[in-house]
C-alpha cells in the first residue's frame, strides 16, 4: 500500500516533550542521511483516536513509536527527520506543542514544510503468520547476544540474530550465545536490532514472523513500539552440534559473582599480548582458589572445583574471557583435549573454544647401534698338493655412518632437552608466583590483623 502527503485544516495536539525527545533517539538509527530515497531519512506522523505515531524506516527496518496525545484530531505528513527532532530538542516546556495547518506544520516555536512526492510503503502481514509472547526483558537479551555478532561477515546470515524455538541464538564463527526463550518460530534469523535496542524498553512484546511473495518477514510490537523487520537470506549454522554433551564434560569450576567482577576488573587492567592474548585458568596448590595467569600478571580467585584438575589448565584468549564474565556466568565446564568448553550461571549458555595447547612429547632416546667386534678366522687348509699353503678369510669392509644422520640425531636429541628444560622452567616459575602470592596474602592478613587489635585497644 502507498500513501502520500495529505493536507488539513488547522489541528493541534500536545504530547511529552521529554519522552518523544528520547524516542528519536531511537528512531534515529534508521535514518541514512546519504541515501538518495527521501523516505529513509523523513519522518512519518500520524495521529488518531488519542494517539499519535512517529515512523522512520531503512531499506530493511520499520519502527514506531506511539504514544497518548491530547486532542482528539487526524492527520497525517511526513517531515525532514533532522528538521523535526531540532524543532523538539530547541523547545523549552514539558508539553510539545504540534499543529497542523494548512501546508505548514508547527513544531513548538518553530514551522516545517512537510516533503512532497514522498510515498511512504506501509509493510503488510501474511494471512498465514507464526505468533510467540516475548518476555518483559527481550530487548535486554537481544543486547547480550549483539556483541557476538559479526557485522562484517561476508555471510548475511551470521550478521543478524536467530530465532528458533530453542531461543535466540548469536555466533561469531569462535563464539556461541545460546538463551532459552520459547518461541513458535522454526527457523528465522533477523538484522541486529540496533533500533530496537535503543529503546532500552521492558515491555513484554509480541513477535509475529511469515511469509510472503518479497521472503521472509516479522514484526515485533509492545505496547509503544512496533518493529518491522525483513529476515536474513540463508541458512544459520547448525549451532545445536557445537554444544557439547554433559558425559564429555568431566570437569568444571564455579565460583561467585563478586569473584567474578573482581576477576573482569583484573582483566582489563591486562595489556594485551598479540595475536592470541592468551589467559590461562588452573588450579592452585591450595585447592580452594583459581589461579589466573595473564603473561606477567597473576591473580587468584576462590572457586569450587570438580573432577581431575591435575596437571590441567584452560587457556581462553582476554577478551572472550571478559566477555564470558560480562554476561555474568559464573560456572565454567570443560572436557580433555581441544573441545568447546560451556559457561554457564549468567545469560543463556557461553560455549567457546580454547586456545590450542599442543601436548609435550617426551623425545625419544636414540640408541646407538655398537658393532659387536668380529674375530679374523684365520685357518690353515691342507690341500692334497705337495706343496701346503695358509688361506686368510677376506676382512670384513667396515660401514661407512653418513656424518649428515649423526648430525640431525644430535639434534633431535638436543631439542627433546631443550623441551623438558622448558617445561619445567614454566612449573617452576608457577610455583615461585604462587609463592609469592601467598606471601603478600600473608603480609595483608597480618595487616589487617595489626588493625583490628589496634582498634580493639582503642576500643578498650
Amino acid at each position: 500500500m502507498l500513501f502520500s502527503t495529505s493536507r488539513r485544516l488547522c489541528m493541534k495536539i500536545e504530547v511529552n516533550k521529554n519522552e518523544l525527545e528520547r524516542a528519536l533517539i531511537a528512531l534515529g538509527k534508521l535514518i541514512s542521511r546519504m541515501s538518495p530515497v527521501s523516505e529513509h531519512k523523513s519522518l512519518l506522523i500520524e495521529c488518531r483516536d488519542g494517539k499519535v505515531c512517529f515512523s522512520t524506516r531503512s531499506p530493511s527496518e520499520q519502527m514506531t513509536f506511539r504514544t497518548v496525545c491530547a486532542g482528539e484530531v487526524e492527520f497525517r505528513c511526513i517531515v525532514g527527520f533532522d528538521e523535526f527532532r531540532d524543532a523538539v530538542r530547541g523547545y523549552r516546556n514539558k508539553v510539545l506543542e504540534i499543529e497542523d495547518n494548512e501546508g505548514t506544520l508547527r513544531v513548538g516555536e518553530r514551522t516545517l514544510f512537510p516533503m512532497s512526492g514522498v510515498e511512504w510503503r506501509v509493510p503488510g502481514e501474511g494471512e498465514h503468520c507464526s505468533v510467540s509472547e516475548l518476555p518483559k526483558d527481550f530487548v535486554a537479551l537481544f543486547a547480550a547476544a549483539s556483541p557476538l555478532v559479526d557485522r562484517n561477515n561476508p555471510r548475511k546470515v551470521l550478521q543478524g540474530i536467530n530465532l528458533c524455538r530453542e531461543g535466540i541464538t548469536a555466533t561469531n564463527g569462535k563464539e556461541l550465545l545460546n538463551i532459552y526463550v520459547p518461541l513458535n518460530v522454526d527457523d528465522f534469523t533477523i538484522p541486529l536490532p540496533l533500533a530496537l535496542m535503543q529503546t532500552k524498553t521492558t515491555e513484554s512484546g509480541m513477535l509475529c514472523t511469515w511469509t510472503d511473495r518479497t521472503g521472509k518477514m516479522c514484526r515485533i510490537e509492545t505496547e509503544h513500539w512496533v518493529w518491522h523487520a525483513e529476515g536474513l537470506e540463508g541458512n544459520y549454522p547448525n549451532w545445536k552440534q557445537v554444544i557439547p554433551s554433559q558425559k564429555a564434560l568431566i570437569r568444571s569450576v564455579s565460583f561467585l559473582p563478586e569473584r567474578g567482577q573482581q576477576l573482569e576488573i583484573f582483566l582489563k587492567n591486562v595489556p594485551d599480548q598479540p595475536p592470541h592474548n592468551p589467559v590461562e585458568l588452573y588450579q592452585s596448590d591450595d585447592p580452594g582458589y583459581l589461579n589466573i595467569l595473564a603473561g606477567e600478571m597473576h591473580t587468584s580467585i576462590a572457586a569450587e572445583f570438580i573432577g581431575n584438575w591435575n596437571d590441567v589448565s584452560i587457556k581462553l584468549n582476554k577478551h572472550v574471557l571478559l566477555r564470558l564474565l560480562s554476561e555474568g556466568h559464573t560456572k565454567i565446564e570443560a572436557g580433555d583435549g581441544h573441545f568447546p568448553i560451556l559457561a554457564t550461571g549468567g545469560t543463556g549458555r557461553y560455549i567457546t573454544i580454547p586456545l590450542y595447547q599442543p601436548k609435550t612429547q617426551e623425545p625419544k632416546p636414540i640408541q646407538t647401534q655398537m658393532e659387536e667386534p668380529k674375530m679374523e678366522n684365520n685357518e690353515m687348509r691342507v690341500v692334497s698338493a705337495p706343496v701346503q699353503t695358509v688361506v686368510r678369510n677376506p676382512e670384513p669392509i667396515p660401514e661407512t655412518v653418513d656424518p649428515m644422520e649423526e648430525l640431525n640425531h644430535g639434534i633431535d636429541e638436543l631439542r627433546g632437552r631443550l623441551k623438558l628444560l622448558l617445561d619445567e622452567t614454566g612449573v617452576l616459575t608457577r610455583k615461585v608466583k604462587e609463592a609469592v602470592l601467598r606471601q603478600k596474602q600473608k603480609e595483608r592478613d597480618f595487616i589487617l590483623a595489626k588493625r583490628a587489635i589496634e582498634r580493639i585497644k582503642m576500643a578498650i
